[in-house]
C-alpha cells in the first residue's frame, strides 16, 4: 500500500515476476482500483474469533495483528471513497437516501472495465463519466460493513458507528440508484442524451452483486426477484453453475465471451455462500434458498470434479452449456473455492451422491 492508500493490482516483485506479467499491466495508475476481496478474508477471520469461546489459540495475537493493520484498512477504504466516487450532483439523478454514496470504476475503455475484474461484461455504451456501477457500490458496502465489525471488535465504538452509518447509506442507495422497477433487477446507471439518469440492464453477475456481497437482508423486498433471476434456466441457472450473463441477453456468448456466459467458481462461491446464509435464517425465502443452495452446491462440485476427471486440471472458468473447463488450466486460485463449497453443510436431506472421492 502506498501512502495514499492505493494497493496496486500487480505486485511485481523482481525480474522473474515481471516476466510473467503482460506488458500492458506493468504500468499501473494510482487512481485505478480493483475488487477489494481482501476484506472478505478479514471478515472470515473476524467471524472465526468472534464466534470462539474465548480460548481460541492465538486470539491475542490476532487482536494485536488486527490492531496494527486497522489504520491501513481505514486508509485503503478512504482511498476508494475518494478516488472511485460517482457523480450524484451534475446530472438529473433519482432521489437517493445519501448524496454521497455512489461509485464509478476508473480505468474504463470502450469495451472493458479491467479494474472491475469483470473485464468484458456488458456496460453502458458509449462510456460516460456520469456512470454508476452496481458492483462497485456493493463492494464499498461490504468494505464498510467489514470495517464496522473490525472497529467494534477492537473497541473503537465511534468508528464502528460511523462505518455502520456508511454501510446503511450504501445499502439504501443500492436500492434507490440501481434498482430498475421496469426490469426487476439491479442495473448499472449511465446518462442519456438528455443528461438524465438511465439504467443499463444486462442481467448477470452485475445484477446479483448486491446479493453476492451480502447487502440484501432476508426480508428485502428485492430478494425474491433476485433469487428468481438466479434460478431461471433461461437466464442464469445452468446444470454447471450460475452463468455470468443471461442467455436472453443479446450479447450472450459474443466477442471475447469471457464474462458473457461462462461459469466462474469465485462468483458462484459467493452465490452459494449467500444462499446458505438465507437457508439458515428465518424469512420468506428460506425454503427457496435451501432448494437452490443444495442444487447449486452439487452442480458446482460435479462441474469441477467431472472436468478434473476428464482433463486432470482445475480450470479458470467452465462452459455454461457443456460444463467443460476452459481458458487457463492449472487454475488452482479461485477454482479451489470448490473445496470451501464441499465443506459447507449438506441440506439436501441425504439426496444425491456425495463427493467423498474428491
Amino acid at each position: 500500500m502506498d501512502e495514499e492508500g492505493w494497493i496496486a493490482r500487480e505486485q511485481i516483485l523482481g525480474p522473474e515476476a515481471r516476466s510473467k506479467v503482460p506488458q500492458e499491466f506493468q504500468v499501473q495508475y494510482p487512481h485505478y482500483a480493483n475488487p477489494p476481496t481482501l476484506y472478505m478474508a478479514i471478515e472470515a477471520l473476524l467471524h472465526k474469533y468472534q464466534t470462539a469461546d474465548g480460548t481460541t489459540h492465538n486470539s491475542d495475537i490476532f487482536k494485536t495483528w488486527l490492531t496494527q493493520i486497522y489504520p491501513l484498512l481505514q486508509r485503503n477504504f478512504d482511498w476508494y471513497r475518494r478516488t472511485q466516487s460517482g457523480d450524484l450532483k451534475t446530472y438529473d439523478r433519482p432521489k437517493s437516501f445519501s448524496t454521497k454514496e455512489a461509485y464509478r470504476w476508473r480505468g474504463r475503455s470502450d469495451r472493458h472495465i479491467l479494474t472491475s475484474g469483470l473485464d468484458d461484461y456488458p456496460r453502458a455504451q458509449p462510456p460516460h463519466p456520469g456512470e454508476l456501477h452496481t458492483d462497485l457500490i456493493s463492494w464499498m458496502g461490504m468494505m464498510a460493513r467489514s470495517l464496522a465489525s473490525v472497529a467494534a471488535y477492537l473497541g473503537e465504538t465511534e468508528d464502528a458507528a460511523r462505518y455502520g452509518k456508511i454501510h446503511e447509506a450504501i445499502r439504501r442507495n443500492i436500492d434507490d440508484l440501481h434498482w430498475s422497477a421496469k426490469d426487476g433487477t439491479y442495473c448499472d446507471v449511465t446518462v442519456d442524451d438528455y443528461e438524465d439518469s438511465a439504467h443499463v440492464c444486462h442481467k448477470g453477475y452485475i445484477s446479483i452483486f448486491p446479493f453476492m456481497t451480502g447487502m440484501l437482508a432476508p426480508e428485502s423486498g428485492k430478494l425474491g426477484a433476485v433469487l428468481d433471476l438466479i434460478a431461471d434456466e433461461e437466464e442464469l441457472w445452468s446444470a454447471f453453475g450460475v452463468r455470468s450473463l443471461s442467455k436472453r441477453d443479446a450479447l450472450f456468448g459474443t466477442e471475447e465471451d469471457y464474462w458473457r456466459g461462462p461459469v466462474w467458481m469465485n462468483m458462484n462461491y459467493l452465490v452459494v455462500r449467500e444462499l446458505l446464509n438465507l437457508a439458515q435464517s428465518p424469512g420468506p425465502h428460506q425454503s427457496q434458498a435451501t432448494k437452490m443452495y443444495s442444487g447449486l452446491r452439487k452442480n458446482l462440485v460435479d462441474t469441477v470434479y467431472n472436468s478434473w476427471t476428464e482433463t486432470g486440471f482445475a480450470w479458470e472458468q467452465y462452459n455454461g452449456e457443456t460444463g467443460k473447463g476452459q481458458r487457463t488450466q492449472h487454475f488452482t486460485g479461485w477454482t479451489s473455492l470448490v473445496v470451501k463449497v464441499m465443506g459447507m453443510p449438506d441440506l439436501s436431506g441425504g439426496k444425491g451422491r456425495g463427493h467423498e472421492e474428491l
